[in-house]
């Protein structure tokens, strides 16, 4: 079965505190895992210690901020695609890769999802924005609502979206490197 991932998580930094206390949402960040290698992207740090700048990264669980906050909390939620959209994504990803460097944090973007105005400028995503351009892009989902004005819980409502995992960061599929192998799991939660 082609897959994608949707890892959703919840840091201690101040930008994400702000966020939970501005919308009560129990997740404030949300990243894309592609299963095929591991590979999970979001727009967030370019460097774990610091905040600013920020950008289209390669998250990688064992060396990124995550990395030394096991204990953030975080759901994993699978979505079936087809083998025309998992293409669609892993080609949209890797173009936007390829020019990296043009592509940048869009705080403003962030600040009026909150608000409910959507706001799209070129080369500028927030984190729930580029998953959800790049799942509507491929044809993989239906967004209820602009990429713009998505929220990471938003995701978790999507028709077809299954929570496979819920825990601390520890214990997450990406940590595991199931994304890698492709396992099939239950739904976990810790004791």
């Amino acid at each position: 079965m082609n897959c994608v991932y949707l890892l959703l998580s919840r840091s201690g930094t101040a930008f994400s505190r702000l966020i939970r206390a501005l919308t009560g949402d129990e997740y404030t960040h949300i990243s894309l895992g592609l299963g095929s290698g591991g590979e999970i992207y979001s727009f967030a740090r370019l460097h774990p210690r610091r905040p600013l700048p920020a950008g289209l990264v390669r998250e990688d669980c064992a060396r990124s901020y995550m990395a030394r906050h096991p204990d953030i909390p975080c759901a994993v939620y699978r979505l079936a695609v087809t083998p025309g959209q998992r293409e669609a994504i892993e080609a949209r990803v890797g173009s936007m890769l390829l020019q990296r460097e043009l592509y940048h944090y869009s705080i403003l973007g962030t600040a009026l999802c909150r608000l409910d105005i959507a706001h799209e400028r070129g080369y500028h995503f927030f984190c729930s924005q580029f998953v959800g351009d790049v799942l509507a892009r491929s044809g993989a989902v239906e967004l209820p609502k602009a990429p713009s004005l998505m929220r990471p819980e938003d995701f978790t409502r999507l028709p077809g979206a299954e929570l496979i995992y819920k825990g601390p960061l520890s214990g997450a599929p990406c940590v595991r490197n199931i994304f890698h192998r492709g396992e099939d799991y239950a739904v976990s939660r810790p004791a």
